[in-house]
């Protein structure tokens, strides 16, 4: 439980600090000055893309009722990020990890987005259930009709113009 409620609160920080993590990288492991602009528009589509995934995740109820994403947000998010941060070292395999970086990222979203139509799905199929059930249980005995025995005030609301 520990590991899911990491990444739970590692969302937000992940949104700013693994964008971040390649501009500094790119600095320090001697990228070129002229791709410079390239890599920082990358960083901002990183950023988006980390920030819809998050609010994916972050849009099931039960992932904000536990306050912990499930086992398989983990394994994806860990591979995700994991890539993420292997680009902002620029090795010789830069191109294959940014290839990996985008592809991961859409299994990401898709992943979370199955799993949001899913939980959503359930939830609405279990209030449809209950209405059901209530509609069943109400149509088996008839209901004997509501008469008060006391004082009736009669309000005539159709306008008449003969008086």
């Amino acid at each position: 439980m520990f590991v899911r409620r990491a990444f739970y609160y590692w969302q937000v920080a992940a949104v700013v600090v693994l964008p971040l993590w390649i501009l500094i990288g790119w600095s320090v492991f001697g990228g070129s000055g002229w791709q410079f602009l390239l890599v920082m528009l990358s960083c901002g589509a990183l950023a988006l893309a980390l920030a819809g995934v998050g609010v994916l995740i972050y849009a099931r109820k039960g992932v904000r009722q536990a306050r912990a994403v499930s086992w398989a947000d983990v394994a994806v998010l860990a591979l995700w990020h994991a890539a993420i941060v292997a680009v902002g070292f620029l090795t010789p395999a830069g191109t294959l990890l940014a290839t990996a970086v985008v592809i991961v990222g859409l299994a990401a979203f898709w992943l979370v987005l199955s799993e949001l139509f899913r939980e959503t799905r359930r939830r609405v199929q279990g209030a449809f259930d209950s209405f059901q059930a209530a509609a069943q249980m109400g149509a088996g005995a008839p209901r004997p009709p509501v008469v008060a025995n006391g004082e009736y005030i009669v309000i005539d609301t159709a306008r008449s113009h003969e008086k």
